[in-house]
């Protein structure tokens, strides 16, 4: 105990929101020099005490505190809702406390780097990527086509029907096997897909017209019966999922149209006058029009099924009710928005942008420029983010400047930095979905990294 007792003591009580790594609320007395890594031996010491029943005595093996043991299990710590990156020591000192005050310590299972998996050449950029959690991909790319992924990464189909690069791809229906899929383009149409992986076969369903520019992104709202779609046109459009029968407008396709390789007749369902088509697939629902400038992102509420949030190069965040076709709420920010997701455990909405900077909002509050917390750490704009879809806290970015950034919200800076691809290669689109982190960019890449799950980490 010689070794340990030298220097300041202070006393520590650690609490956690993970049931499974509890120990007794009891202040102990700590080393004041100790970091992240001695305080992570000080929970193993008492978790393997009997199951946590008491509180150890700490020996003085904690005077060496450069690394963990192997088999311990390695931990973060939270101060008022803020990473320890410094001793307790620098802590004390930075908030101007003395050793005699009691500190309320959390601590969180830390998180595992992401491995890099594989990586998968395409014939041009790749602009979009979707995982489906049952397993799958879908990509988009400027080479005009989609591409159908299996669980095994293998590309099992390449679906050719675009006659401008894809910007958005979005699962409708899989069972892991067969299954239906959007795709919207530069060429101001999207595309209804079904596939079945057994055969190799795909056809198109169903066409949908009605932007007057390129579709920028697509989402399929909770319920799975509507999806939106956002444009250069200024607009979001919203549409039925319900597939259309013979009497649905429909017309034969051009002699371009049926030069593309499917097993079934393609079907296009046009409608020059969206009124005399209302609630019909293929045939916009309603048009959105607040906007005054192209729409970048839209991204329906995974707990509402008629709430969209949308972004904009107006420099606008946009919440909707979509039954009412009403635009709730307007936050504005001083940069073009790019990227957009929506956390279902915290609430926040994630937006990037024409800068560096990652923003978070909470659409719940009526002020209309204030902007919760910014994430910094980029060198380039912002094009794509995405939670984690089993923490409050965890978030991914992608950027111009080539790299994707991991994050934890309570943290000044981003926990995890990993390379998409080539140097200076921008990234276009990452997507995290269970404990795989999908990105794409400008170096003809789709990248897969083994993200930890983050079910465990969670609040219990």
């Amino acid at each position: 105990m010689d070794a340990i007792a030298e220097g300041p003591q202070v006393q520590v009580k650690f609490i956690t929101q993970q049931r499974q790594f509890a120990i007794p609320e009891t202040a102990i007395q700590t080393p004041a020099r100790l970091r992240r890594y001695g305080l992570s031996q000080i929970i193993n010491l008492v978790l393997q005490n009997e199951g946590g029943a008491s509180i150890p005595l700490i020996p003085s093996a904690l005077a060496k505190e450069d690394q963990v043991p192997k088999k311990q299990r390695p931990f973060d710590f939270l101060i008022e809702g803020e990473f320890l990156r410094t001793s307790l020591a620098e802590y004390l000192e930075e908030k101007n406390m003395s050793t005699e005050n009691v500190l309320t310590v959390e601590y969180v299972e830390s998180m595992l780097p992401p491995t890099p998996l594989s990586s998968y050449e395409h014939d041009d950029w790749v602009s979009a990527v979707q995982a489906h959690r049952l397993g799958g991909f879908l990509t988009g790319s400027y080479d005009n086509h989609v591409r159908l992924w299996n669980k095994q990464a293998e590309c099992t189909q390449i679906l050719t029907g675009h006659n401008g690069a894809v910007k958005a791809v979005q699962w409708l229906t899989s069972d892991g096997d067969n299954g239906t899929l959007l795709s919207g383009a530069l060429d101001r149409s999207i595309l209804a897909w079904e596939y079945s992986h057994s055969d190799n076969s795909h056809s198109v369903l169903y066409e949908c017209r009605g932007h007057t520019g390129g579709v920028e992104s697509i989402s399929l709202n909770a319920t799975g019966d509507k999806f939106a779609s956002g444009s250069t046109d200024a607009t979001i459009k919203i549409w039925t999922t319900i597939i259309p029968t013979v009497s649905d407008h429909i017309e034969d396709v051009t002699e371009t149209r049926k030069k593309r390789k499917t097993v079934k007749e393609d079907r296009v369902l046009k409608a020059s006058d969206p009124n005399d088509a209302r609630g019909k697939a293929g045939a916009p629902i309603s048009s959105l029009n607040a906007h005054t400038g192209p729409v970048s992102a839209v991204t329906f509420s995974p707990t509402s099924a008629d709430t969209l949030y949308s972004g904009g190069w107006d420099h606008s965040v946009r919440v909707w009710d979509i039954e009412n076709s009403v635009n709730i709420t307007t936050k504005n920010c001083e940069k073009v928005v790019h990227a957009l997701d929506y956390s279902q455990h915290s609430g926040l909405l994630a937006s990037g942008h024409a800068d560096p900077v990652i923003r978070l909002w909470d659409p719940r509050s009526e002020d209309s420029s204030v902007v919760k917390q910014t994430l910094s750490g980029h060198q380039n704009w912002v094009t794509s983010v995405s939670w984690s879809p089993s923490s409050s806290y965890m978030l991914a970015s992608g950027s111009y400047d080539g790299l994707i950034k991991v994050w934890d919200i309570r943290a000044k800076g981003a926990l995890y930095t990993l390379s998409h691809g080539k140097a200076s290669k921008k990234v276009f689109s990452i997507d995290w979905s269970n404990d795989i982190l999908l990105s794409g960019g400008e170096d003809n890449q789709m990248k897969i990294h083994k993200v930890q799950d983050m079910t465990e980490r969670a609040e219990a």
